[in-house]
């Protein structure tokens, strides 16, 4: 207890002098603190007199500091230069970089320095999304969505930096880590070419943050009825080096056959067979995810039933390790992957309601209408743990329509929700369970969302023509 025995010392705090009164004080301290539900180790605050000169004898010990204190930390911090802080954030999360602005007016500015932004990780700046181009469907309109705390320079979609008068016509396909993989189409030939004859392309990698962009050799033609899903793998710690693979499935039943490989390192491409001991699918509309060396696809394995085996199909950059992982059974539901916050992450979004009917009725009934988001915490063990669900019902309480998630955030619990009927992009906060709607979306437009973080270090290095 805090009262003091001392008659005089007790007077000049204002308790009582007593030690009967002392006592009963203490034994009515004992009964509050037993109602509000047991003992604790905190104090009433004094009243009147007392609470003035207590309230100032706790002012002073707060504001009392060592001055031998203050002097370590000042000698601390000045060791800090600019250099020493830029190495620690550049190897921090761009959400952690991004709240280290509000340290100091000259962190703030150290951190939002253009010249600085090659050695510092960025936040997410938004996506590329495409929309149907007239009744041919097999050309798009692209265009980009951008969400808060993005970049403050949008992307341009059009690509401008990019030759016209050398291509007429540019297919945005995948994203990785700040590079964007294209199908550049050529202009024809000859003026009379055949209408049904097929387009002479290539591939292109490009950074849209710096305008930079390297061609790359142009593959035999696909033969007639056969499918090929072109992917690309970038790793920013090796900034000259990437790859894209080129998937090929067979003519009538659709499953992979084998993958040709391109290294920027030695400029050629490799063909390698698929090891997989599974007939799988791939989704040609998702998007695919490099982790831990390896790239990932979402497919389904052939042929498909209706317990809808999803799996993901990973394949190193060599094309000699290959392996399925398996997903979570979400029933009639789109499946995607992602990785967030270092980890591989995977959600599964239901069929509509108009949709299910369509379908036949599944044997299990009870994540039929929940949309549940997973994350792989140890990737050894492809084991996956449950990280948040939501019912469609409480879902459509607070958006008021159809969504299904179109990609993670990369830094945080957060999803980004596409509409099925708004053309709305919309986020969803799975740890507050708080949904924000972001922006309206171009009509017509395609499932595939690409996530973009701006990389504006030296990404083509020795190897680009441009």
């Amino acid at each position: 207890s805090p009262i003091c025995k001392n008659a005089t010392v007790n007077r000049l705090i204002g308790y009582p002098s007593s030690i009967a009164a002392y006592a009963a004080e203490k034994r009515r301290r004992r009964r509050v603190l037993m109602d509000s539900g047991g003992l604790r180790r905190r104090r009433l605050k004094p009243s009147g007199a007392m609470e003035g000169k207590s309230s100032a004898k706790k002012k002073k010990v707060r504001t009392t500091n060592p001055p031998a204190e203050e002097a370590v930390t000042a000698a601390a911090a000045s060791l800090l230069t600019e250099d020493l802080i830029l190495e620690i954030l550049s190897r921090l999360p761009a959400r952690s970089v991004h709240r280290f602005k509000c340290v100091s007016p000259a962190w703030r500015d150290l951190i939002a320095d253009p010249a600085h932004r090659k050695k510092l990780p960025q936040p997410l700046a938004g996506f590329l999304y495409s929309t149907y181009h007239g009744p041919d469907h097999r050309f798009y309109n692209f265009h980009f969505a951008k969400v808060p705390g993005g970049a403050a320079q949008p992307v341009d979609p059009s690509l401008s930096f990019l030759p016209s008068h050398e291509y007429w016509y540019v297919d945005q396909l995948d994203t990785c880590n700040g590079l964007l993989l294209c199908r550049a189409h050529k202009f024809p030939s000859s003026p009379s070419g055949d209408d049904d004859d097929p387009l002479e392309y290539h591939y292109i990698v490009c950074n849209p943050a710096t305008g930079r962009w390297v061609g790359i050799p142009a593959l035999p033609p696909v033969p007639a009825g056969r499918r090929v899903i072109a992917r690309l793998a970038f790793d920013p710690a090796v900034p000259s080096h990437f790859h894209v693979l080129q998937f090929e499935d067979t003519e009538q039943d659709k499953y992979i056959t084998g993958v040709t490989i391109y290294s920027s390192q030695t400029g050629a491409w490799n063909y390698r067979e698929s090891r997989l001991p599974e007939k799988i699918s791939l989704f040609a509309g998702l998007t695919s995810v490099f982790f831990q060396g390896m790239l990932h696809l979402y497919g389904l394995l052939y042929p498909v039933n209706t317990d809808y085996d999803a799996v993901l199909v990973a394949v190193d950059m060599e094309g000699k390790v290959w392996k399925t992982i398996g997903v979570p059974s979400g029933g009639l539901s789109f499946g995607l992957i992602g990785v967030s916050q270092r980890c591989l992450h995977y959600a599964a979004t239901p069929l509509a309601p108009d949709d299910k009917k369509k379908k036949k009725k599944r044997k299990k009934k009870t994540d039929e209408d929940t949309t549940t988001v997973w994350y792989m915490k140890d990737y050894d063990s492809k084991e996956w743990v449950l990280k948040h669900s939501v019912s469609y019902d409480e879902l459509r309480s607070m958006t008021g329509g159809e969504y299904r998630v179109a990609a993670f955030h990369p830094d945080c619990d957060t999803i980004f929700l596409d509409s099925f009927d708004a053309d709305t992009l919309s986020s969803y906060d799975m740890q507050h369970r708080k949904f924000h709607r972001i922006r309206s979306l171009r009509k017509n437009k395609a499932a595939i969302f690409l996530p973009y973080v701006p990389l504006f270090s030296d990404s083509f290095a020795g190897v680009d023509r441009q």
